[in-house]
């Protein structure tokens, strides 16, 4: 995705986060889909949650001009109808709304919480031939990016005008479990397994793996200052951020540096920050390369055990407008181990007020590292003991990430 127009990407996401209006929504995505791809019309279909799948919102845009209804799409054959029915992107050489046989399409999935198709980008052009997998590539990168924006603007459309300030809580929660990834990436040489125990009160805790192509994935882990439907908007228009930036193959410092220059930008006035560690597992070189932006350190636990802290990086996202960041890496050997974490984990109290503490974590991991346990097991054990620490749910949303060289 490097020929896309970076800023262009940005600031059409970063619209998208700033309206709960479903129509106004999808609009907005449809005039984002300029910064991706050309195109002679595209067209939004979003189907209902509930109601069997239905197409609930159906928009069209050509260029110059403005976005109006769409007609109502074929959904036994064509283009939109492979999306909703398989979930994956495809072209072809006709599709669903231009008159004139003579035309190419592509069509990418919308997909919400749980990898629910609950929509579908149309892209059509009046020549034969225009699009290739590049094309189709750019597209579903934004149509990932967009997915959680648009899925909030459906769940607060239907929650209805009586139920939307009990449910905000509710919206928060889906958001964020939407933004999670599915399963960790399968990589020759590693067992990498994650878990997130929400509290109560939504917080702003995220992680995510971004595929980077030749064994090389990025790792994010981030907090969100703040609670409730706040933090989840600013967590969505992170995860779609780090997700824009990072297809485009810019070196760590761009990507944190473009990053804080949008959360800044974005949440000024409201004083939200992102503590963020970003780095990039390169399995055939087993190379960690991170930057930590004001996270809490990952510990790398050597086989020896030795234990490192991975702090080198700068500021907290949001901060300040300009600051530096510094890239650091780790070189990972067979039976080392990686801890990301939020402060859900290292600062759960029990009942005389003592925090579960990073060294009581070191010990655990230890011990699961003797054991030889697998990263998932080492996820549910960290979560049990932090869980009898203080005997009950968590205060605040507990994450975990284990990266396992094996």
């Amino acid at each position: 995705m490097d020929d896309l127009n970076g800023r262009a990407v940005l600031d059409a996401l970063q619209s998208l986060s700033s309206s709960l209006d479903l129509v106004q929504t999808v609009d907005r995505a449809l005039a984002g889909v300029k910064s991706v791809v050309d195109y002679d019309r595209v067209s939004l279909f979003v189907r209902d949650r509930e109601r069997g799948g239905a197409v609930v919102c159906r928009r069209t845009k050509v260029p110059g001009d403005g976005a109006r209804e769409a007609p109502k799409p074929d959904l036994e054959k064509g283009l939109v109808a492979r999306a909703f029915k398989t979930g994956h992107a495809s072209l072809s050489g006709g599709g669903n709304l231009l008159p004139d046989a003579d035309h190419s399409g592509m069509v990418a999935p919308l997909l919400g919480g749980g990898g629910r198709v609950m929509g579908a980008f149309l892209v059509e052009s009046h020549h034969v031939d225009t699009y290739r997998d590049r094309e189709l590539d750019n597209l579903m990168s934004f149509s990932r990016a967009a997915a959680p924006a648009i899925e909030r603007a459906l769940l607060f459309d239907q929650l209805g005008s009586d139920r939307r300030l009990s449910g905000e809580i509710e919206i928060a929660r889906q958001v964020l479990t939407g933004l999670l990834p599915s399963e960790a990436p399968k990589l020759e040489g590693f067992d990498i397994a994650a878990i997130i125990e929400p509290a109560f009160e939504v917080g702003g805790d995220y992680y995510d793996y971004i595929p980077l192509g030749n064994d090389r994935w990025a790792l994010a882990m981030a907090d969100v200052s703040g609670k409730g439907a706040p933090a989840a908007l600013v967590v969505a228009a992170m995860r779609a951020t780090l997700y824009a930036l990072a297809k485009r193959e810019l070196a760590l410092r761009a990507i944190i540096q473009r990053a804080n220059e949008f959360i800044h930008a974005s949440t000024g006035p409201r004083a939200k920050y992102v503590t963020l560690f970003y780095a990039v597992l390169d399995a055939h070189a087993r190379r960690f390369l991170y930057i930590n932006a004001g996270h809490l350190p990952p510990i790398v636990l050597r086989q020896n055990g030795e234990v490192e802290l991975l702090r080198s990086g700068g500021f907290p996202l949001g901060f300040f407008d300009n600051p530096r960041y510094f890239e650091q890496f780790v070189q990972l050997r067979t039976g080392d181990m990686v801890c990301l974490y939020t402060d859900g984990i290292t600062e759960a109290s029990d009942a005389s007020d003592e925090e579960y503490g990073r060294t009581r974590l070191v010990a655990l991991l230890r011990e699961q590292q003797k054991a030889s346990a697998s990263a998932s097991a080492i996820c549910r054990a960290v979560l049990r003991d932090v869980t009898r620490h203080s005997d009950g749910a968590p205060a605040d949303d507990a994450t975990l990430l284990i990266v396992r060289a094996v």
